[in-house]
Parts: structure tokens; sequence; C-alpha cells
């Protein structure tokens, strides 16, 4: 990076800083900045800031400060982003916007910027939070409706946001390909000449590397994601080139099989099973998780998919219940994990992009492997 660049990237850093520390006259001029950062994925350059910020509007929620007089959007946004940062808020602050039937109110339809913030919302939910399942179910039919009625950009916000939430999405996907280009000088991928040294793998650098650039996709993490692609296995996690955190307290909770990796592991295998399900069984795959539950249960393939779906929905729940502060690991650890299910999420979600390199896949990556 040329020094005029240098220097213009860190006055701009510290033009944001001083914008995460400056007192407001509102908490919700704070949160709208952290969630433009967070949106952006720089927020790994403000951590601090972010966190402490975060952790005075935590305190004024607990006083209820400002609190009753927010709309559905400034509630959302707020709720989002302290559960997304461990802060233990309660999903009754909703309450407020139900009706005496216990309905959400049919004045919210018309908010479709408040609904949609609710939507994210809800996708933080932890076990018995029955709020937020109905507030998921309201949201999602009318902003089904709202997508085709409203104008753009909030239109595409909104079809973007029903395909994936921001919890499942990976960070900063549109700018995957330059952070690729930039750390793979040596195409060190060519040197390993997968056809003739490993002819039992499929060759599936690019791909694996797309893993992992889910994972670690902040820059200094360059070493991290090479290493890890060379010898990704999918059932493991990884802390690799991370910071000083990272301990050798760390690897042994890892490797002692907590609640989140479990969860990981179970979505990651219900996940690939479901969407490869009917290719690998018409070519005499090994049964699945899907033939296995149809087979104990002597349930339809239908019955087997939903079932597994409850699961996988389960399994989230119990990643965004393992966040909650205090962690059991460092913060830094567990955005490996998070990050690595957003992976998972992308590639199988309708289709198994990894296997087939589907669109999922395509759209994000740089064909770079001639280059």
């Amino acid at each position: 990076m040329a020094a005029g660049t240098q220097q213009e990237y860190e006055e701009l850093k510290q033009e944001v800083r001083r914008m995460l520390e400056a007192n407001m006259d509102k908490s919700s001029q704070k949160l709208h900045i952290i969630d433009a950062v967070q949106r952006l994925g720089v927020a790994y350059h403000f951590e601090k800031e972010i966190e402490e910020a975060l952790e005075i509007i935590y305190r004024h929620h607990c006083n209820h400060i400002e609190i009753d007089g927010d709309d559905l959007y400034t509630t959302a946004v707020r709720f989002r982003l302290l559960r997304e940062h461990g802060f233990d808020v309660h999903c009754e602050t909703f309450n407020k916007f139900k009706d005496k039937k216990g309905n959400f109110k049919e004045s919210l339809i018309g908010d479709v910027k408040g609904m949609l913030e609710l939507y994210e919302a809800a996708h933080f939910q932890l076990h018995g939070e029955n709020i937020l399942e109905e507030a998921l179910s309201f949201t999602t039919f009318h902003l089904k409706l709202a997508e085709t009625t409203v104008d753009y950009p909030l239109s595409a916000q909104i079809a973007n946001a029903l395909k994936r939430p921001l919890r499942k999405s990976v960070p900063r996907p549109n700018f995957w390909g330059d952070i690729f280009l930039s750390s793979t000088s040596e195409m060190w991928w060519k040197g390993l000449d997968v056809a003739t040294n490993f002819p039992f793998v499929r060759d599936r650098l690019v791909e694996c590397y797309f893993w992992m650039m889910g994972a670690y996709f902040e820059l200094h993490y360059a070493v991290a994601r090479a290493f890890v692609t060379k010898m990704k296995r999918q059932s493991q996690v990884y802390f690799v080139e991370a910071k000083e955190s990272i301990t050798k307290e760390t690897f042994n909770w890892a490797f002692n099989d907590p609640k989140i990796i479990r969860a990981l592991s179970i979505f990651c295998r219900l996940m690939n099973d479901i969407v490869g399900h009917k290719v690998e069984q018409e070519r005499g795959h090994v049964s699945s998780a899907v033939e296995c539950y149809k087979k104990q249960y002597g349930v339809s393939m239908q019955e087997a998919y939903d079932e597994l779906y409850k699961q996988i929905n389960n399994a989230w729940k119990d990643i965004n219940e393992e966040f909650l502060k205090p962690t059991a690991a460092p913060t830094s650890a567990f955005n490996r994990i998070l990050n690595l299910a957003r992976v998972i999420d992308h590639l199988y979600t309708g289709e198994d992009a990894y296997t087939e390199v589907g669109e999922s896949v395509t759209c994000c990556r740089y064909d770079v492997k001639n280059k």
C-alpha cells in the first residue's frame, strides 16, 4: 500500500473512532454508526470502541432510559446489536408492539424498515423465546408482500435479508476477490499438483479457500487462511494466527467438545446431508441423516427434512446462547466458529455449492486458477 493511501486509511480510521467515542444526545445515533461499521465489515478495527459504546447503551437499557418511547426500528437494532455482542437483553422488550390479543399490531405492517429490523433481530433468538418465533413468522410473511411494492434499494435489502439474514451472512463477500488475489501471489496450490500427488481427493482448493475466507476474512489473517486451507478438515475448528486471547486453555476448551462446536458439527452434517440427499441416493452413496431418520421413525422424506431443519434451527439457538456473556472462551474464538457456520449456510442452502461449485460460490469468487 502506498504511503499516501496508508495515511488516508489511518485518518479515516481515526475519524470513525472519534465518532464511536463521541457523546451523543440519543443512544440511537450511536447504534446506527455501530450498525453501519459492522455491515461494512470493518468493525474489527474498532472492537474496543464498539464494546465500550454498547456497554453504555446496555446500562441505559437496563435502567429503561429512552426505551419506552423508542420505535420498532430503534428497538430492534438495539436488541440485535446487544445480543450479537453477548449482552443478555430480554426479548420481552417487543411486547409493547403487540395488541391486547397478543398479536403484533397491524400498524407495524406499514413500517417496512422497522419490520426488516425485527426480522433480523428474531434470528438472534434463544431456546424458549416464543415472541421471537412469532416475530419471525409475522415479519417474513409481510416482508415477502412488501418486497414487490417498495422502491429500490429497500426492495433489494428485503430480498437479500429473506435469502440470508445478517446473523447467517458471511462477512464482506464482495471484497473477497481482492483479498484472495492479494494474499495468493505465490499461487501455492499450483505447487501442490493435486491431480498427480492427491488423485484420491477432489480438486477443490479454491473452494476450500472460500471456506477459510469466511472464517478468517480479516486482512491480518492471511497466513491463517493459507495454512488452514492446506490442512482443512471440516470436522474440526482451527484457531490459527489468532490474537493473544487464544491460549492453550482455549485449545483445551475446543477439544473438550463444547456445546457451540457440537452445534456447528450438527449444523454442518445436516445441511450437507439434506441438500445432497437426492443426488447421493441416485449414485448409491452411503446412507445420510435423511435416510437414517426415515428408516428409524418410518416417516416420509419431507417429514425427515422438516425434523432435521428443526434440529438445524436449534443448533443456531445453541450458538446464540453460547455467545452470551460470560463466554466459556474468548469471543475471538467464538467468531471463527460463527463464521464457519455462516459459510456452511452459504454453501448448502438450496444447493451443494461446494461439490457442484454452485452459484453461491461462483458469484463471490474470482477466477484466478489460471492467473
